[in-house]
């Protein structure tokens, strides 16, 4: 993964990082499925929080698009995991600890 910004209609790079539950995740595990990444800063943060909580609220949206919602952010997946279970969300959440992942698919970080 080079530091170049990914354009719209080109094939996402591939990645492997580590759930909330320590189970191995990787992209072009994927093939066929629609997976909507969400991104995140960090984990307990007010806004981060928020909008991650409100998948809950949402959560019906999500699943009529069929689509694997997955998170991810820096940080472990020991305090992925208590982030997950603390608020209860549908989704797991990769651990991008040296946010290679996070850079490669997002320009604002």
């Amino acid at each position: 993964m080079g530091g170049e910004m990914l354009e719209e209609g080109e094939p996402a790079p591939d990645f492997e990082l580590l759930s909330n539950s320590g189970e191995r995740w990787c992209l072009s595990e994927q093939h066929g499925k629609v997976v909507a990444l969400l991104f995140y800063p960090c984990d307990e943060t007010l806004g981060c929080t928020r909008q991650l909580c409100s998948l809950m609220d949402h959560w019906n949206d999500y699943v009529a698009t069929k689509a694997e919602v997955v998170g991810v952010s820096t940080g472990s997946p020991g305090e992925h995991n208590s982030f997950v279970q603390k608020h209860r969300l549908p989704i797991p959440v990769l651990a991008d600890a040296d946010s290679r992942v996070t850079e490669a698919y997002c320009s604002h970080w």
